[in-house]
């Protein structure tokens, strides 16, 4: 089954070891099953489908394919953008920080429309807390896309962001909002004026554009544009006149410019604007690539220190519960490293083997996955709890209790002793 699957829809760039097996309930409640590819290639988080079980009880086998969005490379000597085209513009777009949400029409067996269904890349059904984000975004521009039967195989790729889903950055003008930063569509990937297209047509709004690196027809060099009119950037523009002999050399540039809007925005505002840029353009071999440049002393600091510093820790711990959220315990509970190897193996492509197994990065993602955790649990007293876990758990020791108390609340781990404390009179009244 995975093998005829691997050719039928992954054009054999993915072995069956890459497909594991899903089974999601959506937001109307039907059911779905088949398999993921975890491959970070440009099928990253696609989907087969290959069973539903409608809310109403009917049940069959089906054949789905989802194309989600593609894994962003940095720059390096596998992932490269053309630059040898006698004339070329690639659009520098804001990285807004948030979470990307991939959406698809679920169809019957009849190939109509059940519903439409937010997904992350990591699962085939979006985890609730995001779902209850996502209840609060204007979405019908996005109904009248997937209305069109000529848009029901395809796409869309939003980014979930704003002052409810914030992560490193602070999108403080937005409390949320999705704009679109890819498509897929009739078996292709948009470009970036297709996008732009789309998005004025379909009521889409999309990232701004920060810069713009250009050449012209009988010009060798590059250069780099200035393009922040959006408010949030206006006053802080950070422009040159210099020209750039490669395209990598441009993108260094780039690098450095976003590094000085950030430092003119900390000394206003005592914070980052902007964690980076990305390019939706095309791979020296073809096809669409999203290349993401981010400012030079956040890049930096990826490379020169020994371990890994707390906040690219916590960004992808956050990318872990954004993931997982509503399922954290149970799998909590199922084995207690799962988030330290998605972390770890998330930091692989920023940071060295050596500086992701240095014991302090391991305690920095146990610390900071746990406050994370504790952050997101409705806050309960001490007592609270305790009175709680002898309610639900009658004629258990105290001892039992206590291991209970651990692996329900693992960031609490240090009041084991006033836990304990806390049961014993409980128990002896």
């Amino acid at each position: 089954m995975k093998e005829k699957l691997c050719e039928r829809y992954f054009e054999n760039t993915i072995k069956p070891k890459h497909l594991s097996e899903f089974k999601s309930k959506t937001p109307k409640g039907n059911v779905i099953e088949g398999y993921l590819s975890r491959k970070p290639n440009k099928f990253l988080g696609s989907l087969v489908i290959t069973h539903i079980t409608e809310v109403n009880g009917k049940s069959y086998d089906t054949e789905q394919f989802v194309q989600s969005f593609p894994k962003i490379h940095y720059w390096d000597r596998r992932h490269q953008l053309k630059e040898d085209e006698e004339s070329i513009i690639y659009h520098c777009q804001e990285k807004l920080d948030g979470t990307c949400l991939v959406i698809y029409a679920l169809k019957d067996d009849m190939g109509n429309t059940i519903e439409l269904v937010p997904k992350t890349r990591g699962m085939a059904v979006a985890d609730e807390h995001l779902l209850e984000m996502f209840k609060l975004v204007d979405k019908k521009a996005i109904e009248e896309f997937f209305r069109d039967n000529c848009h029901s195989n395809d796409t869309l790729m939003f980014e979930l962001y704003g002052i409810l889903n914030k992560h490193e950055i602070a999108h403080m003008d937005t409390y949320i909002d999705i704009s679109l930063i890819g498509a897929y569509i009739d078996e292709s990937f948009l470009n970036y004026i297709q996008i732009k297209c789309h998005g004025d047509l379909e009521d889409f709004k999309t990232p701004e554009t920060v810069y713009t690196i250009e050449k012209y027809p009988y010009e060798s060099s590059f250069s780099v544009r200035w393009c922040g009119v959006n408010q949030k950037l206006r006053n802080y523009e950070v422009a040159t006149d210099e020209k750039f002999p490669t395209l990598f050399d441009a993108i260094a540039e780039v690098k450095s410019l976003l590094e000085k809007i950030n430092k003119s925005y900390i000394e206003q505002n005592g914070r980052r604007v902007i964690e980076g840029v990305v390019i939706n353009g095309e791979y020296v071999i073809g096809g669409q690539m999203y290349l993401k440049i981010k400012p030079k002393d956040i890049e930096m600091e990826a490379k020169t220190l020994n371990s890994v510093p707390r906040r690219f820790i916590l960004k992808e711990v956050q990318k872990y519960f954004d993931e997982y959220g509503s399922k954290v315990r149970e799998i909590y509970e199922e084995d207690e490293t799962h988030y330290i190897k998605y972390v770890k193996h998330n930091l692989k492509e920023e940071f060295t083997y050596e500086q992701i197994e240095d014991p302090r990065t391991r305690r920095r993602i146990k610390k900071i996955f746990m406050e994370v955790w504790d952050s997101k649990v409705p806050p309960k007293s001490l007592q609270n709890i305790c009175e709680e876990l002898v309610r639900e758990n009658p004629d258990v020791s105290v001892q039992d209790l206590l291991k209970i108390f651990a692996k329900s609340y693992p960031s609490k781990k240090k009041d084991s002793r006033f836990a304990y404390q806390i049961l014993s009179k409980i128990m002896n009244k």
